[in-house]
């Protein structure tokens, strides 16, 4: 193929990759002082699934908070036997007797379960606030994914721009004859795949768009996103194996509050399999026969059980044994938020000191590019090492800028890690 013929198909595909660039340009980053990351974690909040189970959960305190107010501790009976000898002798002999059985508490068993009610009630703010930190962390998720795409898109969108001012004074100095043609197909080919990662970064920018307005409800990004590292007693920056989650982190006082909750039912389960005592008042009206009047009387008795710890032990054991799972679970999670904290803020730490060295590599590689610019203008140097150099100026500032979103996103998880809900 000619060298006539590769120009057009690269003119041909220059167009094409005008027209599509025409359409990434049509997502665009709009930011609103009006949303803030506190708005949208209230947002995703109160449409976050697992709200619908506190109607539930109030419910069930509700309930439990009825019984434990309740006079008596099971349902009333009432009791209704007739006897007669009418199938029988036939002596007149009739016995009516009515009764109502009435279950007592056993001693402690009523402010038990009141209490349970009041560990329930204490577990629901707390199973509030780890929805609104898992709402938290969706929010910074949603969030950094479009900002770290937008500065891929940047960062494309700048190497394109520098690759197309190169095509032309590539170009201007093959018009002038100090370059062979060839070189500007070289400078082209090299717009050309630069423009290629730009579309494709756009790409990436409007599917992480779509994702945040989707669950976010919003077009916008809050106008201020950055956040401050939390906690400073707990995260010195000289100290980093210091700092530890603390106990008033969502997810672990969600944990403690099901914990006491499980210290009441375990009292409460002393109570299980017992037989409350039972007071019993009724009336009795009988006569033994015929031309004998009526006797009336009232009676009054009560039932209790005799030696039912046996009967006990079984719902004891199984809520010790709920109750120790549980703590179990609770000192496992809290050594995993530890660790998970302990690895963010090095990375964290790393990135800081990365950034001092990536910041002194740009200026060495700027003036590097400078200088090889100058060389290429003299004809010292052919378009492939000013290439070569342009790229090492161009990598030294993406890692520059890809380095500085990094600290303030690692921040941002930091904060999630320590339990900071928006």
């Amino acid at each position: 193929m000619s060298f006539q013929s590769k120009l057009t198909l690269l003119c041909l595909a220059a167009g094409m990759g005008f027209t599509q660039l025409t359409l990434a340009e049509m997502v665009q980053l709009e930011q609103s002082s009006s949303v803030t990351l506190s708005s949208l974690a209230q947002n995703i909040y109160e449409r976050h699934p697992a709200l619908h189970n506190e109607l539930a959960q109030q419910q069930q305190i509700n309930a439990n908070t009825e019984l434990a107010n309740a006079t008596f501790s099971d349902v009333k009976s009432i009791n209704l036997n007739h006897q007669n000898d009418a199938i029988g002798s036939t002596d007149g002999l009739q016995e009516w007797e009515a009764s109502v059985d009435m279950p007592l508490w056993l001693p402690g068993q009523k402010m038990q379960q009141l209490g349970l009610s009041d560990t329930m009630s204490a577990e629901l703010p707390a199973y509030k606030q780890q929805i609104r930190l898992d709402a938290s962390a969706k929010v910074r998720e949603l969030v950094w994914n479009v900002v770290l795409a937008n500065n891929t898109k940047l960062q494309a969108h700048q190497i394109w721009q520098a690759a197309i001012k190169l095509e032309q004074d590539v170009a201007a100095r093959v018009k002038a004859g100090e370059l062979a043609g060839t070189e500007r197909l070289l400078a082209s080919t090299n717009v050309l795949d630069m423009h290629g990662r730009y579309i494709l970064a756009e790409a990436e920018l409007e599917h992480t768009l779509s994702s945040y307005q989707h669950l976010t409800g919003q077009t916008a990004l809050p106008e201020h996103y950055e956040e401050q590292l939390a906690k400073d007693n707990a995260l010195d920056q000289q100290h980093h194996s210091l700092a530890s989650i603390d106990a008033q982190h969502p997810s672990l006082m969600l944990l403690e509050q099901q914990i006491n909750t499980l210290r009441a039912q375990q009292g409460l389960a002393y109570f299980d399999g017992a037989v409350n005592p039972s007071v019993s008042i009724g009336v009795r009206r009988e006569k033994g026969g015929h031309g004998e009047s009526f006797n009336n009387s009232i009676g009054v008795g009560i039932s209790f059980a005799l030696n039912d710890d046996v009967y006990r032990r079984p719902a004891i054991a199984n809520a010790a044994k709920e109750l120790a799972d549980a703590e179990i679970t609770r000192q496992q999670l809290e050594r995993e938020l530890n660790i998970t904290l302990f690895s963010q803020l090095h990375d964290l730490e790393t990135k800081q000191q990365q950034l001092v060295l990536v910041n002194e590599q740009y200026e060495t590689t700027q003036q590097y590019y400078t200088l090889q610019q100058r060389a290429f203008e003299l004809g010292e140097i052919d378009l492939v090492n000013l290439m070569r150099s342009q790229s090492l100026a161009n990598e030294s500032y993406n890692k520059k800028l890809v380095l500085e979103v990094d600290i303030k996103h690692m921040t941002a998880l930091v904060n999630q890690a320590l339990g900071l809900v928006l």
